[in-house]
């Protein structure tokens, strides 16, 4: 972004002054209660640079964190993929905090930014259209993720905050939707290279199109989703090849709708830009004589005690079609790590573990970006909505041609719309061709929840032998309860409304 530059110093100016962890933050930051604030049209600059800041925390292992070790891709070794955790839980708080930061960083300036004149009005469009596209995101993952939260949408007093209502999670899916429009009716189609990072018109869609996916209204998301196909070839189009979409070089490339900006190395570290997300799936401990280093794509470093592996739901047989491309890309077993033969049931991630543009030497100095919005993903919830709003009238001329681009780059043949025989057949393809396609990107467990399928899916999940599930008395070691499709309020803010009328946990916590 200019953005690079501009970002730092807007990360400084911001964290100088505060620490702040959301609405419920006992010290307000000084920097957004400071009337001197907020005066000039860069004093704007730097505070949507300060709202793109708080997205480089959240997606830095914080959110991500959370949702990827609660799905089945996982193999499971936290309290969240047991689910056994609880509304204390920190992997939920802290996510919860920092999406709450953002919401409170974009209604700053969205209650404040009328007030100033700018020579530029385009730019003070535009400022404000990101400022809602970040908080639409923000509504968005408080719907799907903790079924609803307060809708606070201007900046108000800490008094005033603990007389919001929390909110249905069909209202909070309408506010992200509101924010998403607002900011789709803003934002221009690109920006310059000298912008780049920054949401655009065609981030929005998809996101709208997202969301509405997860309302099931498949008509108006394949609507907003295909103003964005549209656009394939000139603004957007599909990675050469699988590795590219998560290669540093191809930071900000046209598979990349909408992504999070991320400066890697040791320059990055000392800025505080670079993220750990990528070596978090690195283990603590590699034989770099027997080749560890180099089955893991040639880094120099062992990883953290908790690292993340790959489940046997995901690299079991049958998962992965023969020659998919995808599998050795994405997974790596036979690893010695710390024994004296290798390890062929243990298998480890390694899609996220390309840098060569600027190496890390350390487990968070990662300079790749970490993709929101994938146009792959944009391709793949375009098909699954056409399928829904018509499976007939859209199989041969659109459904399989989106499937095809997607199966070319995996290495594998064309299917055939015999292959399809009806509706439900394309969608069990979509299923699991999305699981392969994103595993560990933060995308699988909410597929399961709009899908009705994380139940399902977790329970054949805690059967494998490798789950813990006891053959001898055929019973699981651990299991998923329906409200666990929701995540827990924390517990820090229902005491702190002290009112459950107005702020209340999710059932069965």
């Amino acid at each position: 972004m200019k953005s690079l530059y501009k970002l730092i110093i807007g990360i400084s100016c911001l964290f100088a002054f505060s620490s702040c962890e959301g609405y419920l933050d006992v010290d307000q930051p000084s920097i957004y209660t400071d009337q001197n604030y907020y005066k000039t049209p860069q004093d704007f600059e730097t505070a949507i640079n300060g709202c793109y800041a708080q997205l480089q925390t959240i997606y830095n292992k914080n959110y991500l964190e959370a949702i990827v070790t609660r799905a089945d891709e996982v193999r499971n070794s936290s309290p969240i993929g047991r689910f056994m955790d609880t509304p204390m839980e920190s992997r939920w708080s802290k996510p919860w905090s920092s999406w709450w930061t953002l919401v409170f960083r974009c209604n700053q300036l969205l209650s404040r930014i009328d007030a100033v004149t700018f020579t530029d009005e385009d730019r003070k469009k535009h400022i404000i259209g990101e400022a809602y596209a970040l908080r639409g995101l923000a509504y968005l993952q408080f719907a799907w993720c903790w079924g609803g939260a307060p809708l606070i949408t201007k900046e108000i007093t800490r008094e005033e905050v603990y007389k919001v209502k929390r909110s249905s999670q069909e209202d909070t899916y309408g506010q992200a939707i509101s924010d998403f429009k607002d900011a789709f009716n803003r934002l221009p189609e690109s920006w310059a290279s000298s912008e780049v990072g920054r949401v655009t018109k065609y981030a929005a869609a998809g996101m709208l199109g997202r969301t509405y996916m997860y309302m099931r209204d498949y008509a108006t998301a394949a609507e907003y989703l295909s103003q964005v196909v549209a656009k394939e070839g000139t603004l957007y189009k599909l990675a050469d090849k699988y590795e590219d979409c998560f290669s540093d070089v191809y930071n900000n490339d046209k598979e990349r709708v909408w992504e999070v900006q991320y400066l890697g190395g040791t320059a990055g570290k000392a800025l505080g830009l670079s993220q750990s997300f990528s070596g978090w799936f690195i283990p603590s401990t590699l034989n770099k004589d027997k080749g560890d280093y180099e089955k893991l794509n040639g880094i120099t470093f062992i990883g953290a005690s908790g690292s993340i592996r790959a489940s046997m739901s995901l690299a079991g047989d049958g998962v992965y079609e023969e020659n998919d491309k995808r599998r050795d890309l994405t997974i790596v077993n036979n690893l010695y790590g710390d024994k004296s033969t290798p390890q062929p049931d243990v298998y480890y991630v390694r899609k996220f573990l390309r840098a060569t543009k600027n190496a890390p030497t350390a487990v968070d100095e990662w300079g790749n970006n970490i993709p929101i919005l994938r146009y792959t993903d944009v391709k793949l919830m375009y098909a699954e909505a056409l399928n829904e709003v018509n499976y007939s009238a859209n199989l041969s001329e659109k459904i399989l041609p989106i499937i095809n681009d997607v199966r070319k780059r995996a290495g594998l043949t064309a299917k055939v719309a015999e292959d399809f025989l009806d509706k439900q057949s394309v969608f069990d393809y979509l299923v699991k061709e999305r699981f392969v396609e994103f595993c560990f990107e933060g995308i699988r467990w909410p597929d399961l929840i709009r899908w009705d399928l994380a139940e399902d899916a977790m329970k054949a999940h805690f059967a494998l032998k490798d789950e813990g599930y006891n053959e001898t008395s055929e019973q699981p070691l651990y299991s998923m309860r329906s409200y666990y499709k929701l995540a827990p309020i924390p517990l820090s803010d229902i005491l702190a409304y002290g009112n459950k009328e107005i702020m209340w946990q999710n059932d069965g916590y």
